[in-house]
């Protein structure tokens, strides 16, 4: 089945009832190689970001001042989170005295 789909995207002109000559095929050979050489470069260079990608990828999680820096970031992130709910909870409970003391 994959057989008969490839034929047809690379031998769209030969239908039946349409003459081709050798030099037609030669042409058509010829043109799908230039096309896979293009899609094999294509290939290729995807491959190579891919690569780099990865290679930028382990250097930055392997190097230690970036695992100090995000610990210490964590660490900041942590006790702004507890700073804001703490001040959260006091903001929640004032209201409620302040009311109470103008009734």
């Amino acid at each position: 089945m994959a057989y008969n789909q490839d034929t047809a995207v690379i031998r769209p002109q030969m239908a039946e009832g349409i003459p081709c000559t050798q030099e037609d095929i030669i042409k058509l050979l010829e043109d799908t190689r230039v096309e896979l050489e293009e899609k094999l470069n294509d290939l290729e260079m995807l491959s190579v970001q891919a690569t780099c990608m990865t290679y930028d990828m382990v250097t930055v999680r392997t190097n230690p001042s970036v695992v100090e820096s995000m610990m210490r970031l964590n660490e900041a992130y942590l006790n702004c989170k507890e700073s804001v709910a703490k001040d959260y909870k006091e903001m929640l409970t004032k209201p409620k005295e302040n009311k109470s003391a103008t009734d």
